[in-house]
């Protein structure tokens, strides 16, 4: 038998486990509802993105494979992370509108670190996930693929081969190390489903259907 003390400390620190397991489940509720619900209309528009860019790379056309490319970082950093995360912090959708505005249009060091803070609270580091040339993809993103594609768009400027080539990189990247690893935190299945809305069971699957959600687009244009 342990002293009284002891055991009241046990005791505390248990409830302190539940409650802290109970929060974390209240807050990441949101966050897989959003995806659930919006997670294949972003894919697909995500994955068009990437498909579009590569084809215009190999077709001697980097600027607008550049400009497809950072479309699809946007998106897959406003529809895959802030709102979703956002959402699941219990702050309202005007807050994640306002923060993805100062994710991808901010020029200060502080709004460059606003996504690397948002996911360092889920247990990414962001800042350390690099490219092949050895390059960190954050730095990469903010520093050359935001200023390549302005340029671009904005000054007519010429984009290189492989500028255009590390933009689609960093897509590729950030959906690979740092979605998908959310994803499979977050009890989703889509490796095996192929959807965001349909979740295996985690148990015996022939005597457990999936789980089908309702589905939604996020975006503005959609019918």
């Amino acid at each position: 038998m342990g002293h009284p003390d002891e055991d009241q400390w046990r005791a505390e620190a248990a409830m302190m486990e539940w409650f802290e397991d109970q929060l974390k489940a209240q807050t990441r509720e949101p966050v897989f509802a959003f995806l659930a619900k919006h997670g294949d209309a972003v894919q697909e528009r995500v994955d068009l993105c990437m498909a579009e860019a590569t084809q215009l790379l190999a077709g001697g056309f980097p600027g607008a494979a550049l400009v497809r490319a950072a479309a699809g970082i946007e998106i897959t950093i406003r529809f895959f992370l802030v709102n979703p995360l956002v959402l699941g912090a219990f702050l309202s959708g005007e807050w994640a509108q306002s923060l993805t505005k100062r994710l991808l249009g901010g020029r200060t060091a502080e709004d460059r670190s606003l996504l690397p803070a948002i996911l360092r609270n889920w247990g990414v580091d962001v800042t350390a996930i690099r490219l092949a040339n050895g390059s960190q993809m954050w730095e990469t993103i903010v520093k050359e693929v935001w200023n390549d594609r302005n340029n671009y768009v904005h000054a007519a400027a010429s984009v290189a081969h492989d500028h255009a080539a590390v933009a689609l990189e960093c897509l590729g990247t950030i959906l690979s190390e740092v979605v998908a690893p959310m994803a499979r935190e977050l009890g989703f299945t889509r490796d095996e489903s192929g959807r965001w809305s349909v979740v295996l069971s985690k148990h015996d699957r022939a005597l457990n259907p999936p789980h089908v959600y309702d589905t939604a687009s996020p975006f503005k244009d959609a019918a």
